[in-house]
Protein backbone atom coordinates (compact mmCIF):
# COMPACT_ATOMS: atom_id res chain seq x y z
CA UNK A 1 0.00 0.00 0.00
CA UNK A 2 1.07 3.58 -0.54
CA UNK A 3 1.53 5.69 2.58
CA UNK A 4 0.84 9.41 2.35
CA UNK A 5 0.41 12.20 4.84
CA UNK A 6 -1.39 15.47 4.29
CA UNK A 7 0.71 18.61 3.94
CA UNK A 8 0.08 19.04 7.68
CA UNK A 9 3.44 17.30 8.22
CA UNK A 10 5.67 20.35 7.92
CA UNK A 11 2.97 22.77 9.00
CA UNK A 12 2.58 20.92 12.29
CA UNK A 13 6.31 21.11 13.00
CA UNK A 14 6.49 24.76 11.94
CA UNK A 15 3.65 25.81 14.20
CA UNK A 16 5.38 24.60 17.35
CA UNK A 17 9.08 24.22 17.96
CA UNK A 18 8.65 22.09 21.08
CA UNK A 19 6.48 18.96 20.98
CA UNK A 20 5.22 17.25 24.11
CA UNK A 21 4.67 13.59 23.23
CA UNK A 22 1.80 12.50 25.44
CA UNK A 23 1.94 8.80 24.57
CA UNK A 24 5.13 8.40 26.62
CA UNK A 25 5.02 6.76 30.02
CA UNK A 26 7.42 9.49 31.13
CA UNK A 27 7.48 13.14 30.13
CA UNK A 28 9.43 13.60 26.90
CA UNK A 29 10.05 16.91 25.16
CA UNK A 30 11.42 16.93 21.62
CA UNK A 31 12.61 20.01 19.77
CA UNK A 32 11.53 19.88 16.11
CA UNK A 33 14.54 21.93 14.97
CA UNK A 34 16.83 19.35 16.58
CA UNK A 35 15.00 16.68 14.59
CA UNK A 36 15.74 18.57 11.37
CA UNK A 37 19.44 18.94 12.26
CA UNK A 38 19.59 15.24 13.17
CA UNK A 39 18.29 14.48 9.66
CA UNK A 40 20.89 16.64 7.90
CA UNK A 41 19.59 20.23 7.94
CA UNK A 42 22.36 22.87 8.05
CA UNK A 43 21.39 26.35 9.16
CA UNK A 44 19.77 28.39 11.92
CA UNK A 45 16.38 27.61 13.44
CA UNK A 46 14.89 30.62 11.64
CA UNK A 47 16.28 29.36 8.30
CA UNK A 48 14.84 25.96 9.02
CA UNK A 49 11.39 27.43 9.75
CA UNK A 50 11.52 29.34 6.48
CA UNK A 51 12.54 26.22 4.57
CA UNK A 52 9.38 24.45 5.72
CA UNK A 53 7.26 26.69 3.53
CA UNK A 54 9.02 25.48 0.37
CA UNK A 55 8.47 27.20 -2.95
CA UNK A 56 5.37 29.11 -4.00
CA UNK A 57 3.90 28.87 -0.52
CA UNK A 58 3.88 25.09 -0.51
CA UNK A 59 5.05 23.14 2.52
CA UNK A 60 8.41 21.40 2.20
CA UNK A 61 8.19 17.74 1.19
CA UNK A 62 11.61 16.36 2.11
CA UNK A 63 10.79 15.38 5.70
CA UNK A 64 11.03 11.63 6.33
CA UNK A 65 8.44 10.95 9.03
CA UNK A 66 9.79 7.43 9.61
CA UNK A 67 13.17 8.87 10.61
CA UNK A 68 11.46 11.35 12.91
CA UNK A 69 9.54 8.51 14.59
CA UNK A 70 12.72 6.49 15.09
CA UNK A 71 14.46 9.55 16.53
CA UNK A 72 11.53 10.13 18.88
CA UNK A 73 11.80 6.53 20.12
CA UNK A 74 15.49 7.06 20.84
CA UNK A 75 14.50 10.08 22.92
CA UNK A 76 12.02 8.06 24.96
CA UNK A 77 8.75 8.03 23.01
CA UNK A 78 7.03 4.69 23.73
CA UNK A 79 3.83 4.95 21.72
CA UNK A 80 2.93 3.25 18.46
CA UNK A 81 3.57 4.70 15.03
CA UNK A 82 -0.06 5.81 14.65
CA UNK A 83 -0.01 7.36 18.15
CA UNK A 84 3.06 9.33 17.09
CA UNK A 85 1.29 10.66 14.00
CA UNK A 86 -1.74 11.58 16.10
CA UNK A 87 0.51 13.43 18.55
CA UNK A 88 1.75 15.59 15.66
CA UNK A 89 -1.81 16.15 14.50
CA UNK A 90 -1.19 14.25 11.27
CA UNK A 91 -3.62 12.12 9.28
CA UNK A 92 -2.54 8.73 7.94
CA UNK A 93 -4.01 7.79 4.57
CA UNK A 94 -3.64 4.39 2.93
CA UNK A 95 -4.08 4.36 -0.83
CA UNK A 96 -4.22 1.49 -3.29
CA UNK A 97 -0.90 1.78 -5.12
CA UNK A 98 -1.87 0.28 -8.47
CA UNK A 99 1.40 1.38 -10.09
CA UNK A 100 3.39 -0.71 -7.62
CA UNK A 101 1.06 -3.67 -8.11
CA UNK A 102 1.46 -3.34 -11.88
CA UNK A 103 5.21 -3.75 -11.47
CA UNK A 104 4.63 -6.87 -9.38
CA UNK A 105 2.34 -8.29 -12.06
CA UNK A 106 4.91 -7.73 -14.80
CA UNK A 107 7.38 -9.82 -12.79
CA UNK A 108 4.92 -12.75 -12.73
CA UNK A 109 4.32 -15.34 -15.45
CA UNK A 110 2.02 -18.26 -16.08
CA UNK A 111 3.84 -21.56 -16.53
CA UNK A 112 2.47 -24.48 -18.54
CA UNK A 113 4.19 -27.87 -18.69
CA UNK A 114 3.51 -30.84 -20.91
CA UNK A 115 4.11 -34.52 -20.12
CA UNK A 116 3.63 -37.74 -22.02
CA UNK A 117 3.21 -41.07 -20.29
CA UNK A 118 3.16 -44.63 -21.47
CA UNK A 119 0.66 -46.91 -19.76
CA UNK A 120 1.45 -50.61 -19.97
CA UNK A 121 -1.37 -52.85 -18.77
CA UNK A 122 -1.13 -56.57 -18.09
CA UNK A 123 -3.75 -59.26 -17.95
CA UNK A 124 -5.13 -60.67 -21.22
CA UNK A 125 -2.01 -59.72 -23.11
CA UNK A 126 0.23 -56.69 -22.74
CA UNK A 127 -0.98 -53.38 -24.12
CA UNK A 128 0.83 -50.02 -24.13
CA UNK A 129 -0.85 -46.66 -24.61
CA UNK A 130 0.88 -43.29 -24.72
CA UNK A 131 -1.02 -40.17 -23.79
CA UNK A 132 -0.27 -36.52 -23.08
CA UNK A 133 -1.13 -34.37 -20.09
CA UNK A 134 -0.47 -30.81 -19.03
CA UNK A 135 -0.17 -28.80 -15.83
CA UNK A 136 -0.35 -25.10 -15.03
CA UNK A 137 1.45 -23.06 -12.40
CA UNK A 138 3.17 -19.74 -11.83
CA UNK A 139 6.64 -18.23 -11.85
CA UNK A 140 8.44 -15.09 -10.72
CA UNK A 141 11.10 -13.36 -12.81
CA UNK A 142 14.36 -13.41 -10.84
CA UNK A 143 16.54 -11.59 -13.34
CA UNK A 144 16.37 -10.25 -16.89
CA UNK A 145 19.27 -10.20 -19.35
CA UNK A 146 18.28 -7.31 -21.64
CA UNK A 147 21.28 -7.89 -23.91
CA UNK A 148 20.30 -11.50 -24.61
CA UNK A 149 16.54 -10.87 -24.18
CA UNK A 150 16.23 -13.79 -21.75
CA UNK A 151 15.13 -14.22 -18.15
CA UNK A 152 15.73 -16.47 -15.15
CA UNK A 153 12.44 -17.53 -13.54
CA UNK A 154 11.75 -19.07 -10.13
CA UNK A 155 8.98 -21.62 -9.66
CA UNK A 156 8.13 -24.61 -7.48
CA UNK A 157 9.74 -27.95 -8.24
CA UNK A 158 6.34 -29.65 -8.21
CA UNK A 159 5.17 -27.38 -11.06
CA UNK A 160 7.70 -28.79 -13.55
CA UNK A 161 7.77 -32.38 -12.22
CA UNK A 162 5.46 -35.35 -12.76
CA UNK A 163 6.33 -38.59 -11.00
CA UNK A 164 6.14 -42.07 -12.44
CA UNK A 165 3.41 -44.06 -10.74
CA UNK A 166 1.30 -47.19 -10.78
CA UNK A 167 -2.42 -46.70 -11.30
CA UNK A 168 -5.31 -49.13 -11.05
CA UNK A 169 -6.87 -50.26 -14.33
CA UNK A 170 -9.77 -51.96 -12.65
CA UNK A 171 -10.43 -55.70 -12.38
CA UNK A 172 -7.30 -56.09 -10.30
CA UNK A 173 -5.03 -54.92 -13.11
CA UNK A 174 -2.44 -52.17 -12.73
CA UNK A 175 -0.65 -49.95 -15.19
CA UNK A 176 2.86 -48.60 -14.84
CA UNK A 177 3.13 -44.96 -15.89
CA UNK A 178 6.53 -43.73 -17.07
CA UNK A 179 7.70 -40.50 -18.62
CA UNK A 180 8.51 -40.23 -22.31
CA UNK A 181 9.13 -36.54 -23.11
CA UNK A 182 10.63 -35.83 -19.71
CA UNK A 183 13.90 -36.49 -17.93
CA UNK A 184 13.72 -37.93 -14.41
CA UNK A 185 10.15 -36.66 -14.17
CA UNK A 186 11.00 -33.10 -15.22
CA UNK A 187 9.06 -31.73 -18.18
CA UNK A 188 10.88 -31.04 -21.42
CA UNK A 189 7.92 -28.99 -22.60
CA UNK A 190 7.75 -25.77 -20.55
CA UNK A 191 6.24 -22.49 -21.74
CA UNK A 192 5.85 -19.21 -19.87
CA UNK A 193 3.22 -16.57 -20.56
CA UNK A 194 3.63 -12.94 -19.41
CA UNK A 195 0.62 -11.05 -18.10
CA UNK A 196 -1.88 -10.24 -20.82
CA UNK A 197 -0.85 -13.06 -23.15
CA UNK A 198 -3.49 -15.50 -24.35
CA UNK A 199 -2.64 -19.02 -23.28
CA UNK A 200 -2.59 -21.28 -26.35
CA UNK A 201 -0.70 -24.06 -24.64
CA UNK A 202 -1.39 -27.57 -25.90
CA UNK A 203 -0.18 -30.61 -24.00
CA UNK A 204 -0.10 -32.68 -27.19
CA UNK A 205 2.23 -33.01 -30.19
CA UNK A 206 0.84 -30.22 -32.39
CA UNK A 207 3.40 -30.26 -35.19
CA UNK A 208 4.00 -33.97 -35.64
CA UNK A 209 7.65 -33.97 -34.55
CA UNK A 210 6.92 -36.43 -31.66
CA UNK A 211 7.76 -33.72 -29.12
CA UNK A 212 5.19 -32.02 -26.92
CA UNK A 213 4.68 -28.51 -28.16
CA UNK A 214 3.01 -25.51 -26.54
CA UNK A 215 3.57 -23.13 -29.45
CA UNK A 216 0.71 -23.22 -31.96
CA UNK A 217 2.37 -20.60 -34.12
CA UNK A 218 -0.25 -17.98 -33.25
CA UNK A 219 0.69 -14.39 -32.41
CA UNK A 220 -0.10 -14.75 -28.74
CA UNK A 221 1.91 -17.81 -27.86
CA UNK A 222 4.14 -18.64 -24.94
CA UNK A 223 7.90 -18.34 -24.59
CA UNK A 224 9.80 -21.62 -24.45
CA UNK A 225 11.70 -22.17 -21.19
CA UNK A 226 14.09 -24.81 -19.93
CA UNK A 227 14.68 -26.17 -16.45
CA UNK A 228 18.28 -25.43 -15.43
CA UNK A 229 18.17 -26.28 -11.73
CA UNK A 230 15.99 -27.62 -8.98
CA UNK A 231 15.80 -29.29 -5.58
CA UNK A 232 12.81 -31.46 -4.72
CA UNK A 233 13.46 -31.27 -0.98
CA UNK A 234 13.21 -27.48 -1.11
CA UNK A 235 10.42 -27.39 -3.75
CA UNK A 236 12.31 -24.82 -5.83
CA UNK A 237 13.27 -24.90 -9.50
CA UNK A 238 14.68 -22.31 -11.88
CA UNK A 239 14.08 -21.82 -15.60
CA UNK A 240 15.82 -19.89 -18.33
CA UNK A 241 13.73 -18.63 -21.24
CA UNK A 242 14.47 -18.57 -24.92
CA UNK A 243 15.15 -15.09 -26.29
CA UNK A 244 12.16 -12.75 -26.56
CA UNK A 245 12.95 -9.21 -27.58
CA UNK A 246 9.30 -8.30 -27.12
CA UNK A 247 9.26 -9.12 -23.40
CA UNK A 248 12.85 -9.28 -22.16
CA UNK A 249 14.63 -6.95 -24.59
CA UNK A 250 15.61 -3.32 -24.00
CA UNK A 251 12.01 -2.13 -24.31
CA UNK A 252 10.34 -5.23 -22.90
CA UNK A 253 7.66 -4.76 -20.27
CA UNK A 254 8.64 -7.81 -18.18
CA UNK A 255 10.64 -6.87 -15.09
CA UNK A 256 12.56 -8.71 -12.40
CA UNK A 257 10.96 -8.81 -8.96
CA UNK A 258 12.32 -6.56 -6.23
CA UNK A 259 13.50 -9.03 -3.60
CA UNK A 260 12.75 -8.15 0.01
CA UNK A 261 13.99 -9.59 3.31
CA UNK A 262 11.59 -12.26 4.54
CA UNK A 263 13.53 -12.48 7.82
CA UNK A 264 12.40 -8.92 8.54
CA UNK A 265 8.72 -9.63 7.79
CA UNK A 266 6.35 -9.22 10.71
CA UNK A 267 3.00 -10.70 11.67
CA UNK A 268 0.02 -8.65 10.55
CA UNK A 269 1.62 -6.77 7.67
CA UNK A 270 -0.25 -6.45 4.39
CA UNK A 271 0.66 -8.97 1.68
CA UNK A 272 -0.40 -9.76 -1.89
CA UNK A 273 -0.34 -13.16 -3.61
CA UNK A 274 0.06 -12.99 -7.39
CA UNK A 275 -0.19 -16.06 -9.58
CA UNK A 276 -2.03 -18.18 -12.12
CA UNK A 277 -4.96 -19.10 -9.87
CA UNK A 278 -6.73 -22.27 -11.08
CA UNK A 279 -4.84 -21.93 -14.36
CA UNK A 280 -7.13 -19.09 -15.43
CA UNK A 281 -4.53 -16.34 -15.74
CA UNK A 282 -2.55 -14.09 -13.44
CA UNK A 283 -4.62 -12.66 -10.60
CA UNK A 284 -4.07 -10.85 -7.28
CA UNK A 285 -5.40 -11.67 -3.82
CA UNK A 286 -4.58 -9.80 -0.64
CA UNK A 287 -4.45 -10.46 3.06
CA UNK A 288 -2.15 -10.38 6.04
CA UNK A 289 0.98 -12.27 7.02
CA UNK A 290 -0.46 -14.67 9.59
CA UNK A 291 2.77 -16.38 10.74
CA UNK A 292 6.21 -15.15 9.71
CA UNK A 293 7.94 -18.53 10.10
CA UNK A 294 6.74 -22.06 10.76
CA UNK A 295 7.16 -25.60 9.42
CA UNK A 296 4.79 -27.82 7.46
CA UNK A 297 5.28 -31.45 6.48
CA UNK A 298 4.13 -32.71 3.08
CA UNK A 299 4.50 -35.83 0.99
CA UNK A 300 7.48 -35.82 -1.32
CA UNK A 301 6.83 -34.66 -4.89
CA UNK A 302 7.98 -37.97 -6.40
CA UNK A 303 5.04 -39.82 -4.85
CA UNK A 304 7.20 -41.95 -2.57
CA UNK A 305 6.28 -42.64 1.03
CA UNK A 306 8.86 -40.10 2.17
CA UNK A 307 7.82 -36.71 3.53
CA UNK A 308 9.54 -33.32 3.44
CA UNK A 309 9.53 -30.57 6.06
CA UNK A 310 9.41 -27.05 4.63
CA UNK A 311 9.96 -23.75 6.42
CA UNK A 312 7.19 -21.42 5.27
CA UNK A 313 5.36 -18.19 5.91
CA UNK A 314 1.60 -18.39 6.42
CA UNK A 315 -0.94 -15.95 4.97
CA UNK A 316 -4.71 -15.61 4.78
CA UNK A 317 -4.47 -14.24 1.23
CA UNK A 318 -6.28 -16.68 -1.05
CA UNK A 319 -3.90 -19.21 -2.62
CA UNK A 320 -5.36 -21.70 -5.07
CA UNK A 321 -4.20 -24.43 -7.44
CA UNK A 322 -2.07 -22.75 -10.08
CA UNK A 323 -0.68 -20.19 -7.62
CA UNK A 324 2.23 -22.54 -6.98
CA UNK A 325 5.49 -20.81 -7.90
CA UNK A 326 3.93 -17.34 -7.78
CA UNK A 327 4.94 -14.45 -5.57
CA UNK A 328 3.96 -13.18 -2.14
CA UNK A 329 4.66 -9.43 -1.98
CA UNK A 330 4.63 -6.99 0.93
CA UNK A 331 3.03 -3.54 0.99
CA UNK A 332 6.22 -1.98 -0.38
CA UNK A 333 6.05 -4.17 -3.49
CA UNK A 334 8.95 -6.38 -2.39
CA UNK A 335 8.89 -10.12 -3.04
CA UNK A 336 9.00 -11.89 0.33
CA UNK A 337 7.90 -15.42 -0.61
CA UNK A 338 7.17 -18.02 -3.29
CA UNK A 339 3.70 -19.49 -2.78
CA UNK A 340 3.72 -23.29 -2.71
CA UNK A 341 0.87 -24.80 -0.68
CA UNK A 342 -2.45 -24.38 1.08
CA UNK A 343 -4.27 -26.23 3.83
CA UNK A 344 -7.22 -28.04 2.25
CA UNK A 345 -8.74 -29.65 5.35
CA UNK A 346 -12.53 -29.33 5.48
CA UNK A 347 -12.61 -27.27 8.68
CA UNK A 348 -9.68 -25.00 7.78
CA UNK A 349 -9.99 -21.63 6.07
CA UNK A 350 -7.48 -19.10 4.77
CA UNK A 351 -4.24 -20.94 5.47
CA UNK A 352 -1.86 -20.58 2.52
CA UNK A 353 1.91 -20.92 2.57
CA UNK A 354 4.94 -19.41 0.88
CA UNK A 355 8.63 -20.30 0.95
CA UNK A 356 10.57 -17.34 2.48
CA UNK A 357 12.38 -15.37 -0.22
CA UNK A 358 15.61 -15.01 1.77
CA UNK A 359 15.99 -18.80 1.75
CA UNK A 360 14.87 -19.00 -1.88
CA UNK A 361 17.49 -16.45 -2.95
CA UNK A 362 20.24 -18.54 -1.33
CA UNK A 363 18.89 -21.61 -3.14
CA UNK A 364 18.70 -19.89 -6.53
CA UNK A 365 22.25 -18.55 -6.32
CA UNK A 366 23.45 -21.99 -5.21
CA UNK A 367 21.75 -23.66 -8.19
CA UNK A 368 23.11 -21.06 -10.62
CA UNK A 369 26.63 -21.69 -9.30
CA UNK A 370 26.07 -25.40 -9.99
CA UNK A 371 24.32 -24.85 -13.33
CA UNK A 372 26.98 -26.59 -15.40
CA UNK A 373 26.82 -29.62 -13.07
CA UNK A 374 23.07 -30.14 -13.29
CA UNK A 375 21.75 -27.23 -11.27
CA UNK A 376 21.51 -29.11 -7.98
CA UNK A 377 21.75 -27.55 -4.50
CA UNK A 378 24.96 -28.18 -2.57
CA UNK A 379 24.64 -27.24 1.10
CA UNK A 380 27.54 -26.97 3.56
CA UNK A 381 26.98 -29.12 6.65
CA UNK A 382 28.55 -28.50 10.06
CA UNK A 383 27.70 -31.97 11.34
CA UNK A 384 25.83 -30.74 14.41
CA UNK A 385 22.27 -30.60 15.67
CA UNK A 386 20.84 -27.54 17.39
CA UNK A 387 17.87 -26.73 19.57
CA UNK A 388 16.15 -23.64 20.90
CA UNK A 389 17.14 -23.23 24.55
CA UNK A 390 14.98 -20.16 25.15
CA UNK A 391 12.67 -17.92 23.16
CA UNK A 392 11.07 -14.52 23.75
CA UNK A 393 9.03 -11.94 21.85
CA UNK A 394 9.45 -8.18 21.90
CA UNK A 395 8.40 -5.13 19.90
CA UNK A 396 11.38 -3.60 18.08
CA UNK A 397 10.87 -0.50 15.91
CA UNK A 398 7.15 -1.19 15.78
CA UNK A 399 7.57 -4.85 14.76
CA UNK A 400 6.81 -7.94 16.81
CA UNK A 401 10.08 -9.87 16.88
CA UNK A 402 10.98 -13.33 18.16
CA UNK A 403 14.48 -13.95 19.53
CA UNK A 404 15.76 -17.46 20.18
CA UNK A 405 18.84 -18.74 22.03
CA UNK A 406 20.40 -21.50 19.91
CA UNK A 407 22.60 -24.18 21.46
CA UNK A 408 24.51 -27.13 20.03
CA UNK A 409 22.64 -30.29 21.09
CA UNK A 410 25.06 -32.89 19.73
CA UNK A 411 28.84 -33.07 19.64
CA UNK A 412 30.00 -33.53 16.01
CA UNK A 413 31.59 -36.81 15.04
CA UNK A 414 35.01 -37.32 13.46
CA UNK A 415 35.06 -36.14 9.86
CA UNK A 416 32.40 -33.45 10.37
CA UNK A 417 33.33 -29.86 9.54
CA UNK A 418 32.76 -28.80 13.15
CA UNK A 419 34.60 -31.77 14.70
CA UNK A 420 36.88 -30.53 17.48
CA UNK A 421 35.48 -27.01 17.07
CA UNK A 422 31.96 -27.12 18.51
CA UNK A 423 30.69 -29.01 21.53
CA UNK A 424 27.44 -29.89 23.24
CA UNK A 425 26.01 -26.85 25.03
CA UNK A 426 27.82 -24.19 22.98
CA UNK A 427 25.58 -21.16 22.43
CA UNK A 428 25.61 -19.96 18.79
CA UNK A 429 25.43 -16.18 18.78
CA UNK A 430 26.57 -15.02 15.34
CA UNK A 431 28.40 -16.12 12.19
CA UNK A 432 30.68 -14.27 9.78
CA UNK A 433 30.53 -15.41 6.15
CA UNK A 434 32.45 -13.68 3.35
CA UNK A 435 33.18 -10.74 5.67
CA UNK A 436 29.57 -10.15 6.74
CA UNK A 437 28.42 -10.83 10.30
CA UNK A 438 24.93 -12.27 10.84
CA UNK A 439 23.29 -12.44 14.26
CA UNK A 440 21.84 -15.90 14.94
CA UNK A 441 18.58 -14.81 16.53
CA UNK A 442 16.51 -17.64 15.01
CA UNK A 443 17.30 -21.34 14.68
CA UNK A 444 16.69 -21.37 10.91
CA UNK A 445 19.20 -18.61 10.09
CA UNK A 446 22.44 -20.62 10.27
CA UNK A 447 21.41 -23.65 8.15
CA UNK A 448 20.03 -21.32 5.48
CA UNK A 449 23.17 -19.18 5.48
CA UNK A 450 25.21 -22.34 4.92
CA UNK A 451 23.59 -22.47 1.46
CA UNK A 452 25.82 -19.49 0.58
CA UNK A 453 29.07 -21.26 1.53
CA UNK A 454 31.19 -22.86 -1.19
CA UNK A 455 33.89 -25.54 -1.18
CA UNK A 456 37.14 -24.31 0.40
CA UNK A 457 35.59 -21.32 2.17
CA UNK A 458 35.99 -20.54 5.88
CA UNK A 459 33.32 -19.19 8.20
CA UNK A 460 33.69 -17.82 11.73
CA UNK A 461 31.18 -18.81 14.39
CA UNK A 462 30.89 -16.50 17.38
CA UNK A 463 29.87 -18.64 20.35
CA UNK A 464 29.52 -18.70 24.11
CA UNK A 465 31.36 -21.72 25.51
CA UNK A 466 30.46 -22.15 29.17
CA UNK A 467 30.41 -18.41 29.74
CA UNK A 468 33.47 -17.64 27.62
CA UNK A 469 33.13 -15.81 24.29
CA UNK A 470 35.01 -17.55 21.48
CA UNK A 471 35.49 -17.19 17.73
CA UNK A 472 35.64 -20.54 15.95
CA UNK A 473 36.87 -20.80 12.36
CA UNK A 474 35.59 -23.70 10.25
CA UNK A 475 36.77 -24.52 6.73
CA UNK A 476 34.62 -26.65 4.45
CA UNK A 477 36.01 -29.27 2.09
CA UNK A 478 34.19 -31.32 -0.53
CA UNK A 479 33.12 -34.03 1.94
CA UNK A 480 31.24 -31.49 4.06
CA UNK A 481 28.55 -30.80 1.45
CA UNK A 482 25.22 -32.53 0.89
CA UNK A 483 23.62 -32.58 -2.55
CA UNK A 484 19.92 -31.90 -3.11
CA UNK A 485 18.48 -32.43 -6.59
Amino acid sequence: MKKTWKKLVCAALAAISVLGLSACTKETVINAYDIAVKNGFVGTEQEWLQSLHGADGADGEDLNIDDVYQWAQEKGFEGTYLEFLQTLGLEYIENNDTEMLAQNITSTVEICCGFTRTVTSSGWGTKSTTYASGSAGSGVIYSVNREKSTAIIITNYHVIYSNSMTVSQGNGQYATVTGVDQTNGISDCVYVYPYGELNYFSSGDTDGDTVLDGDRGDKNHGIRAHVIGGAMDYDIAILVTDASEEYFGENGMATAADLGDSNAATVGEKVYAIGNANGQGIAITSGALSVESEYITMGKTDGSNASVRYRVMRTDAAINHGNSGGGLYNANGELIGITNAKNVEDETDNMGYALPITQVKYLVENMLDNRTRGGYVSRAMLGIETLINASSASIVNGKLTITEEIIVSSTPEAGAAAYGKLYYGDVLQAVTIKGTRYELTRNFILPELLLTVRNGETITLHIDNQGTAKNVEITFSDSHFTKYA
